[in-house]
């Protein structure tokens, strides 16, 4: 038997049967790591940016937020997809795990395009519509044009690493990004340091070079012979039942992912509508850069949400009730510690020298918007802890195919976070638009956390209870002995 094949199938005899912790070391950890990575790239990113222009770094940190909203599209597809994908392959039905990747692929490819022609004509209104500055816009209209079309490739490349994630393939997927990072801030580098551009466009063309060389490898691996969930050309063929599904599991988890994003953009627009607009750009550029802080904690516990929600999946593919169970307390542990550490350190320890990163001037408009920065950040910290917990219990969910359940955690937080910024303009018409900015991050943030603990114990009841697709918590875990893996 191929070595290649033998690898994913002693991979799936861990997530099914091995040792829990390695399990979650070797499925999630190279994934998080990954995720450190590319928020770090992100960071540098937004450095190299203002080093064009301070206007320049407040144009990338606003449309940023408006273009995650949109890419919520194609991420919630490929969650959706690879929870489906991961209960077959867990089952060892790899013929009906193949279907589903390939109209996976098939879905990602249609929405893009959709995604263009739909919103390509309407980039300048859309960018009024979210309060993004007219200085902004002229600055970046070019730059955010592009990345509608760098959309569709971050979908293929999406659909890839969720596949690849339901295998548990991560050294792969930290390989891949890794060199594809690498690239990126190379080109970038090259751009504005070496060609010496001035137009943020640059930036995002390097973005799409990256993404096109991980589209065209993820495409090549997707279709080789040696992947056990090889995509044939058949398998592309759009099969009503298997669309159905897919949706079923992945609107939820874009709608959840969408209202995350769309609750940055509101309070951007919100501050712009309710307080100073001459100190408009200013605070959406601090809003940026404290979520690119506290995205260096969090990006790496987000990540337990997909790959949690393989190793869960797959283990209810094989009948398995309790294990799903045992692995979300342990990733639970673990989020909650790397939360606690994160914390302490990008609030109290190193804060100072990361606001400094993003903000050199030593002027007086410079030292009051590192004070901005701080004290949007002292209460968007709270976000840390939050998400942690928060993502081990949509992975949970997610793996449960619980998809409308979790939708509505998120459902939640933008309309505490609305909410919060309205109340206070009028309840204290004081209080800076920046802290204003900040407590509604706070305060949305914990009360999802709150509500992560509130769901789970009535999931866990209802688990009890009435048990899931005829199995129950009390039953023996399966025997897998006897399991041939290479079905």
């Amino acid at each position: 038997m191929d070595s290649k094949l033998n690898k994913q199938i002693e991979r799936r005899k861990l997530i099914l049967s091995g040792n829990i912790w390695k399990t979650i070391l070797i499925i999630c950890f190279p994934i998080a790591l990954y995720q450190f990575i590319n928020s770090l790239s992100t960071v540098v990113d937004q450095i190299i940016t203002a080093n064009i222009s301070p206007a320049a770094s407040n144009a990338v940190g606003s449309i940023a937020q408006l273009k995650n909203c949109l890419s919520a599209f194609g991420a919630g597809l490929a969650s959706g997809g690879a929870v489906l994908v991961a209960r077959f392959y867990g089952a060892g039905n790899l013929k009906e795990a193949r279907h589903i990747s390939g109209n996976i692929l098939l879905l990602s490819l249609i929405l893009s395009a959709s995604i263009i022609l739909i919103f390509l004509p309407l980039a300048v209104p859309l960018m009024r519509l979210c309060q993004i500055s007219e200085t902004a816009i002229s600055i970046g209209s070019t730059y955010f044009r592009l990345q509608l079309f760098e959309l569709v490739f971050v979908s293929i490349n999406s659909i890839f690493i969720g596949l690849e994630k339901a295998k548990g393939n991560s050294r792969l997927i930290l390989f891949l990004n890794l060199l594809i990072l690498g690239l990126k801030i190379a080109l970038t580098a090259l751009f504005v340091y070496v060609f010496k551009v001035e137009d943020i466009a640059y930036i995002e063309l390097a973005t799409i070079i990256s993404q096109v060389l991980l589209s065209i490898i993820g495409l090549i691996l997707i279709f080789k012979k040696s992947n056990i969930l090889k995509v044939s050309l058949s398998d592309l063929k759009p099969k009503a039942s298997y669309m159905k599904d897919i949706l079923i599991l992945s609107i939820p988890i874009f709608f959840g992912k969408f209202v995350m994003n769309i609750g940055k953009v509101s309070v951007n627009a919100l501050c712009g509508y309710y307080y100073n607009v001459s100190t408009f750009d200013l605070i959406v550029g601090a809003l940026g850069i404290s979520n690119n802080i506290s995205g260096l904690v969090t990006g790496m516990t987000t990540t337990f949400e997909e790959s949690e929600s393989s190793i869960v999946s797959q283990n209810l593919g094989n009948k398995n009730l309790k294990r799903p169970l045992k692995v979300f307390v342990r990733l639970a542990f673990i989020a909650i510690i790397i939360s606690v550490i994160g914390y302490v350190l990008t609030r109290f320890v190193f804060i100072d020298v990361l606001v400094s990163m993003f903000n050199s001037s030593g002027d007086e408009m410079g030292a009051y918007y590192s004070d901005m920065i701080k004290e949007i950040y002292e209460f968007d910290s709270l976000s840390i802890l939050a998400l942690g917990l928060c993502s081990a219990v949509l992975g949970l969910l997610y793996g449960f195919g619980k998809t409308f359940l979790a939708s509505i955690l998120n459902f939640s937080r933008i309309g505490v976070r609305i909410l919060t910024i309205i109340i206070f303009h009028y309840a204290f018409p004081t209080l800076s638009g920046p802290r204003v900015a900040g407590i509604a991050m706070g305060i949305s943030n914990g009360t999802i956390f709150l509500l992560s603990i509130i769901f789970f114990v009535i999931f866990y009841i209802g688990l009890k209870r009435h048990g899931y697709r005829d199995m129950h918590i009390g039953d023996p875990e399966p025997d897998v002995s006897a399991l041939d893996f290479s079905r």
